[in-house]
């Protein structure tokens, strides 16, 4: 890439400092808890404010339940397109948030989603904006905001997966790892809801007449802890319990939630099925039991197109001066989406932050620039180095291991 282009797309960014962080300071004052649709929305409306402010076209897909989809596009002279995925909700409560708000102590910004990832969204808009008016020859640029990242997508992995389809690499602006790290590869996670029925009886005149749903959940339970497998990154967690009507009453029902978390889509097969078992065995006879629920967040597994994708961001990184490692992660995002489609991906192209959903969350200021730096230089990177692949976008085997190039920069 010519040097004159990178120091006018470095400096183009570096220019736009003071509105980059005050759009940081709005946003992030602004509560976007998923189930807070009006929040999320205001915050999309601010993020659109600045899409216009640079002539970037955008669409809003309006939703009834959670907050609505933004989609933005930049067409490209190139064939093909790179997908920017953010989402604009957080974990955090209005109550949570009431009295905290975006501060700054000279080295970190904190605040409510100020690294996970409400800096990311900035990033997507700036970085999008100077490979605008950088007038070169790119694919198109997509930029997708969502709204319910943090319960899962339920809504938005349809559409991740309908954008990420046609697209020759996906960028995810999650938190760069505190150490700085992009991320390759991440867990998958499911949420799973059980519901076990026994009978009610009196517990001190006919206990023998009544069958425990509580007692049948207790052994479940020691099942389950059973399949939590470290070393293969398998963890099986029953995170909330309920049951029972008074304590001299049998329990005639109990019901929970359970989280599986995974590495590979085998595993997750694998663990789904003894889950099932469990819960078709009655360890206490005459109790009955279900279990609903299935796979939410893809894993993200390190196949060839995300290290030929890491190798360009590593490559940008080399002409800010910068210097990129790669990092495994067990939090599921929706990065995951993509790359299971075989879609060279990496996650974490936001700034360094920490103290992800605490009181605590933070971002390290003077990464913010830098990575927006970055991702801008990914994104032309990649554009050049893989728009001659667009009728194959889902870069094969021997594309990762230099035996099918594009045209040199």
């Amino acid at each position: 890439m010519q040097r004159e282009i990178v120091g006018n797309m470095i400096s183009h960014i570096e220019s736009y400092k003071g509105e980059i962080f005050d759009l940081l300071k709005k946003i992030v004052n602004t509560n976007s808890y998923s189930y807070n649709k009006e929040g999320v929305d205001r915050v999309g409306k601010i993020l659109s404010e600045y899409l216009e402010q640079f002539e970037i076209p955008y669409v809003i897909r309006e939703q009834a339940t959670f907050g609505n989809h933004i989609s933005a596009v930049i067409k490209g002279s190139k064939p093909g397109k790179i997908l920017l995925l953010g989402h604009m909700d957080t974990p955090h409560t209005p109550d949570s948030t009431k009295d905290w708000r975006y501060c700054e102590d000279g080295v970190k910004a904190y605040g409510p989603g100020v690294s996970d990832m409400k800096s990311g969204l900035v990033g997507m808009i700036f970085a999008a904006a100077a490979l605008k008016q950088a007038k070169i020859d790119l694919c198109d640029i997509e930029m997708l905001f969502t709204p319910d990242e943090e319960i899962g997508s339920p809504l938005s992995r349809t559409i991740i997966e309908e954008s990420a389809n046609d697209a020759l690499a996906v960028f995810n602006l999650e938190s760069a790892r505190p150490d700085g790290s992009v991320v390759t590869s991440r867990k998958g996670s499911t949420h799973l809801h059980f519901h076990i029925e026994g009978r009610a009886a009196h517990s001190g005149v006919a206990i023998e007449d009544g069958i425990s749903a509580i007692e049948e959940l207790a052994y479940k339970i020691l099942e389950l802890k059973k399949l939590t497998d470290i070393e293969r990154g398998i963890t099986v967690n029953v995170g909330t319990v309920e049951g029972g009507v008074n304590t001299n009453v049998v329990a005639p029902h109990a019901a929970g939630t359970i989280h599986i978390g995974f590495r590979t889509v085998q595993d997750y097969q694998e663990v789904m099925e003894k889950v099932r078992r469990i819960f078709q065995t009655s360890f206490v006879p005459g109790t009955r039991s279900t279990v609903r629920g299935g796979k939410g967040f893809l894993p993200m597994e390190r196949h060839s197109g995300v290290l030929k994708l890491f190798e360009i961001v590593t490559e940008s990184a080399s002409l800010l001066n910068m210097r990129i490692t790669e990092k495994d992660t067990g939090g599921a995002a929706d990065a995951g989406f993509p790359a299971s489609m075989g879609i060279p991906t990496i996650c974490g192209m936001g700034p360094v932050g920490g103290g992800w959903h605490s009181p605590g969350e933070y971002m390290v200021m003077d990464t913010f620039i830098p990575r927006i730096q970055l991702l801008a230089l990914s994104v032309a990177l990649a554009s050049n180095r893989l728009s001659c692949l667009q009728g194959n976008p889902r870069i094969k085997e021997e594309s990762a291991n230099g035996k099918q190039e594009c045209e040199s920069d």
